[in-house]
């Protein structure tokens, strides 16, 4: 009668039988990498939208910052002038602080600064090729009541300023 005999190696504590792998298969191999794949294609979808979204909302609070920074330079009657904020929708987005004795179109407005907006960013109130201006009344600090709009391909904010000049 003969027997099969089963050789075992064993060593550092592990037995290890002839015929039985000790890695993974290709196929698993695979599996996981397709995983990963896609894990790492729905994060990526994600964090793009958040950064799209992060990037509006650090507009719209420069936006506002520069309304109160033109609402302040009136109240404090910096010049003796009014001060207030050009909207424009063009070809390039941008907006103007700026103080005049009268309004944007005078020919003594003095610029304070100028900001463009990101190619991600656009107005779409003011309507696109035309402008809106903020201005805020001496000493007062009040304004018409408006609102601007910004958009991104995902998103809108409005910024809405109230007719006492608070912009929020």
């Amino acid at each position: 009668m003969s027997m099969a005999r089963t050789v075992s190696l064993k060593t550092n504590g592990r037995v290890f039988r002839p015929g039985y792998s000790r890695g993974f298969s290709l196929l698993e191999l695979l599996i996981v990498i397709a995983l990963l794949a896609i894990i790492g294609s729905i994060a990526t979808g994600y964090y793009v939208n958040v950064i799209k979204n992060i990037e509006l909302h650090t507009t719209a609070a420069g936006v506002i910052s520069d309304l109160k920074r033109a609402q302040a330079g009136a109240m404090a009657g910096e010049g003796g002038v009014r001060w207030g904020v050009h909207f424009v929708n063009g070809v390039d987005d941008y907006y103007q602080v700026f103080s005049t004795p009268t309004d944007f179109s005078a020919a003594s407005t003095t610029i304070a600064s100028t900001v463009y907006l990101s190619q991600q960013i656009t107005f779409s109130d003011p309507a696109s090729d035309f402008t809106a201006d903020v201005l805020f009344e001496r000493i007062r600090g009040t304004a018409t009541a408006t609102a601007i709009i910004l958009a991104s391909p995902d998103e809108t904010r409005t910024i809405t300023i109230s007719a006492t000049g608070s912009a929020y």
